[in-house]
């Protein structure tokens, strides 16, 4: 796992802070952290989100807030893969690594994606798959990560793209009409758990 900073990190500092209410969010983050990461179950992933998203005023500022929810689903999905995909070698699972998109004349530049599977050659991902991970996927988040997709695509055109999203804010017609860029796209909720799915498409990626 390479992120720099990761949710136990921002546990952490909830954990020790000098307010007492903030310790106590700690406290329960930190109990509720270490079950979901050992069951990966998606109901008590789901009970840590909510009470991050409901303690969003005493957490603190919006970066702080968004980057830890965001960071926490990226990390589900990673150890999702990581206990349940058999990745052969020389491939392997990657959490927020660049990868390759255009090479030229000693020239180069990589796109950082939420989680990758692919080969490591040099300081860059040459990926196989990659996934986009939103919280809340509404338009805007969902066009940024269609363009990131296009962009690896042109590329590596037999890349496999997937998004994970949580909320979602748009319009189906939409989601529906992102399926000309992104080969999947699932939901991780309470309504809609597609982590079965999910894990199953993968495997056959990887296997095809």
């Amino acid at each position: 796992m390479t992120r720099m900073k990761k949710p136990i990190d921002y546990i952490n500092e909830l954990f020790t802070s000098k307010k007492k209410s903030q310790r106590k969010i700690g406290e329960t983050l930190k109990a509720q952290y270490e079950k979901w990461t050992r069951t990966l179950a998606l109901k008590d992933f789901l009970e840590f989100n909510e009470t991050i998203k409901a303690n969003k005023a005493e957490i603190g500022v919006a970066q702080f807030f968004g980057k830890f929810r965001a960071y926490s689903f990226e990390e589900y999905i990673y150890r999702l893969l990581k206990e349940k995909i058999h990745i052969r070698k020389p491939m392997e699972l990657f959490w927020g690594e660049k990868c390759l998109v255009w090479q030229n004349s000693g020239k180069n530049y990589a796109l950082e994606f939420d989680v990758s599977i692919g080969v490591k050659i040099g300081g860059f991902i040459d990926p196989a798959i990659v996934f986009d991970a939103k919280v809340e996927l509404d338009s805007s988040r969902l066009k940024t990560a269609l363009a990131s997709f296009a962009m690896l695509r042109k590329w590596k055109p037999n890349v496999k793209c997937v998004i994970v999203y949580m909320a979602r804010e748009l319009d189906s017609s939409l989601l529906e009409l992102a399926m000309n860029w992104a080969d999947g796209i699932f939901q991780f909720s309470h309504d809609n758990d597609e982590t079965e799915v999910f894990i199953d498409y993968i495997a056959r990626c990887l296997k095809g």
